[in-house]
């Protein structure tokens, strides 16, 4: 076994600190376009393809630091990742002006503030 040359370590050196803006911004449209790809997934009654893009889309916001719009967030369930059509989702305005949707795969509840 030899000794490694000082010089060679520096090039294994980690970059720390924010991510450029040019790396959020790829990792964005990534997002954007792996939802269009579920809900195409989605529509063709594929769940299993629509589930693993919507895991690789969230993988992808936590790598980068991303966070999903609100739109994104009421596609998907908080539960079990699937992507909701109105197949497996049930939604509904409660009297106190909350959006609930209902995913009808796992029975999980999502509420949400119909403010926006």
């Amino acid at each position: 076994m030899g000794v490694k040359k000082r010089n060679q370590w520096a090039i294994v050196v980690k970059r720390r600190g924010r991510r450029s803006k040019k790396q959020e911004e790829i990792a964005q449209t990534r997002i954007d376009k792996l939802f269009n790809l579920a809900l195409d997934y989605s529509n063709q009654d594929n769940k299993e393809e629509s589930k693993k893009v919507i895991e690789l889309a969230l993988s992808i916001s936590k790598r980068y630091n991303q966070r999903l719009t609100k739109k994104q967030r009421l596609q998907i369930c908080r539960n079990c990742n699937i992507f909701f059509n109105s197949d497996n989702s049930r939604n509904r305005l409660s009297p106190k002006g909350w959006k609930v949707i209902t995913c009808l795969e796992c029975d999980n509840i999502m509420r949400f503030s119909n403010s926006d």
